[in-house]
């Protein structure tokens, strides 16, 4: 289940298949503005956006900077797969770059564009704004057409717009008016794009819309995968039994299944929390009181209209805020990340130990080297990228969630540029996912190798003939297979020997005498055959609670 629905558009992902900003030699477009015959006003207007284009214009037309990357080889470096600072935008981009359209500046000027204009259009609706009346279709039609057509060449148009402003949503909102000169309706209001509105009235909505779309669309679509893929192997190995280890020792077998089907779901129940998160919004101005708003229109109900505009988007209404929305939610959202990721961590380290003990093989691939000097290896490298990521993706999580709720009286500016980094807590995130999965899929279980070590561990079963003995009244049953057990070996027929000399009804003995430690699993089999009801799953699909 999504978080909820939500109005924006959001681009596909092969929008993204390079990187790197545009070189110097990138021409900006032009903006042929025509002024109202009539307004004195749009001719300024055309004067100020002229004067910005032409800043602009000089600012490409300077020669960059050449960076010097060593004494003898200097060029220009721009940003590649080569040069880039993180993994995610080099090395691992190919895994992670479903995430751009909604992580990434792109992204974050696109859902600027999205709040600012769904504002003028909600202000159009409120009877009171005489100044704004009702756009006719074709306006609206205008409008909404600037937020599905929003292209690679709209962003970076506002990037430089902002080299002028040195203001990131001021860029936003002085492109709306550029772009919207040539409707006539929208012309005639440019004033009221950003109407009332601290830069954060945008921000906190177009962070809340970022997250929501790229956990819905990204992040749950490969968790829920992950998760699918371990009810299959749970249920596929229900019946295979499996020597556990407690403090690393030999202890009461399980099935292989059971314990894959633990792991599905603990992380079914931390995905499930994920999706109840409220991601809230606020809409209250400068300080969370809607000052300007009632000093311009005192008999509004701003408080209402903000609640609807916020939901409208398909988010949580927080009316208690200052200048900022305070977070919290961010906190809850990143820790409940933070702990779908450790008991992957925790799946990650199981597996890679029973690889070790050859409990799983490694289905090899043609070309591929394990070790640059030993020919012989198959390294368990897509558990260990898993852990290494989810570790680094934690820690950016947990910083954010630490980070984020706090803010000086009533708004600082350390947010801002933490707010950022919210895509690289989530890439590594799914960089892992996808390490998992990789690894799953090149699993193959040795029946032979399980089968083996059970063969040699029937100290395992001294717990359920000290239990029986306890039930029927048997002295000291414990004390009596310690004696015969503890750091002694153990076999078959040391045990039946036992057993025989007990003084139990002829029943208990002959269910006794039949245990083995391959079928001494309790109800493992049936709670592995039964995950899927377990993590709610159904026909494949994931059923979960709907969020608030």
């Amino acid at each position: 289940m999504e978080f909820g629905a939500s109005s924006s558009r959001v681009l596909s992902g092969n929008k993204f298949t390079c990187i790197g900003p545009v070189s110097s030699t990138s021409t900006t477009r032009r903006h042929q503005v025509s002024v109202h015959p009539t307004s004195l006003y749009h001719h300024q207007q055309q004067q100020r956006f002229s004067n910005v284009c032409f800043q602009i214009s000089r600012r490409e037309s300077a020669h960059k900077k050449v960076v010097k990357m060593s004494k003898d080889d200097s060029r220009e470096y721009e940003l590649s797969s080569l040069t880039a600072l993180s993994p995610l935008d080099g090395r691992y981009w190919g895994k992670v770059k479903d995430l751009a359209p909604y992580m990434s500046e792109y992204g974050l000027i696109y859902y600027r564009v999205l709040v600012e204009i769904k504002w003028l259009l909600k202000l159009s609706q409120i009877p009171e704004v005489t100044e704004v009346s009702n756009f006719s279709e074709e306006a609206q039609s205008f409008l909404q057409g600037l937020i599905d057509g929003f292209s690679m060449d709209d962003a970076l148009e506002v990037k430089n717009i902002e080299k002028v402003t040195n203001h990131d949503v001021k860029a936003v909102e002085y492109f709306l008016k550029l772009k919207c000169q040539s409707q006539p309706e929208i012309a005639k209001v440019l004033e009221f794009f950003h109407f009332a509105c601290t830069s954060e009235d945008i921000n906190n909505l177009a962070h809340a819309l970022m997250l929501k779309e790229a956990i819905n669309k990204v992040m749950f679509p490969v968790m829920d995968k992950l998760i699918k893929e371990l009810c299959t192997i749970a249920k596929d190995n229900a019946h295979v039994s499996m020597l556990s280890r407690t403090h690393g020792q030999p202890a009461s077998p399980t099935t292989l299944g059971k314990e894959m089907s633990v792991f599905a779901v603990r992380l079914s129940r931390e995905r499930q929390a994920i999706s109840q998160v409220e991601i809230m919004g606020k809409f209250a101005g400068a300080v969370g009181n809607y000052n300007a708003h009632i000093s311009a229109y005192p008999k509004i109900n701003w408080h209402q209209i903000a609640e609807e505009f916020v939901t409208s988007l398909g988010l949580s209404f927080n009316p208690y805020v200052t200048q900022i929305e305070t977070h919290d939610y961010m906190a809850t959202l990143f820790y409940a990340f933070i702990r779908f990721n450790n008991i992957l961590i925790d799946f990650d380290r199981d597996v890679w130990g029973y690889i070790s003990l050859a409990y799983f093989k490694q289905i090899t691939k043609a070309g591929e080297i394990g070790s640059s000097t030993m020919p012989h290896k198959v390294n368990p490298i897509d558990f260990e990228n898993s852990e290494g990521n989810l570790g680094k993706a934690n820690e950016d999580l947990s910083f954010l969630s630490m980070k984020l709720p706090l803010s000086r009286w009533q708004r600082d500016l350390t947010d801002s540029t933490v707010l950022r980094n919210m895509g690289g807590g989530l890439g590594h995130s799914l960089l892992a996912y996808k390490s998992a999965l990789q690894g799953i899929g090149k699993l193959q279980v040795n029946e032979a190798r399980l089968s083996d070590d059970l063969n040699h561990a029937w100290e395992v079963l001294a717990e359920p003939i000290q239990t029986v003995m306890r039930r029927y009244g048997v002295p000291e049953p414990y004390e009596k297979l310690k004696e015969l057990t503890r750091g002694k070996t153990v076999n078959n027929e040391s045990i039946r020997e036992f057993i025989l000399g007990l003084e139990l009804p002829e029943e208990a003995k002959s269910n006794l005498l039949k245990l083995t430690p391959h079928s001494y699993v309790g109800a493992a089999v049936e709670l592995a055959r039964n995950v899927d009801a377990a993590v709610n799953l159904v026909n494949g699909k994931k059923v979960l609670e709907p969020c608030i």
